[in-house]
């Protein structure tokens, strides 16, 4: 588990994101870049940065649809996704936030590196938490 910030402001919204290890170089220089999901591109999904609302609205769809979703993408390519959860500080987003559904939010603009409070496993630890 990698902690970035300690969280001495806990008035902060918080939300969270699933990404693969491997973005993390990129995403830790360049922030969280809005952009069609790659497997939704033809089925009409928006540009946006992906967050689920709370820590409960992650673990479901890591155990249900989006974890489908990663097992697909694990047969697909032969190997293992390797996801991360971050925690992203979303107190000053509040314009940018687009309630798609009722367990997510698409952000429209850019999420800076210094708002991504937590790197963790997506493990059951995090989520009891």
């Amino acid at each position: 588990m990698k902690h970035l910030m300690i969280y001495e402001n806990f008035n902060k919204k918080l939300a969270y994101h699933i990404t693969q290890r491997r973005n993390l170089k990129s995403i830790l220089k360049n922030g969280l870049i809005p952009k069609v999901p790659d497997d939704y591109q033809d089925q009409g999904d928006m540009k946006g940065v992906y967050l689920f609302k709370t820590k409960s609205d992650t673990e479901n769809a890591l155990y249900n649809w989006l974890g489908e979703r990663i097992e697909e993408w694990e047969e697909e390519n032969g190997k293992e996704y390797d996801e991360v959860c971050l925690t992203v500080d979303i107190s000053y987003l509040e314009s940018n936030l687009i309630d798609s559904v009722e367990y997510e939010w698409t952000c429209t603009t850019i999420i800076k590196p210094s708002k991504i409070l937590s790197i963790d496993e997506c493990t059951q630890d995090f989520f009891i938490h």
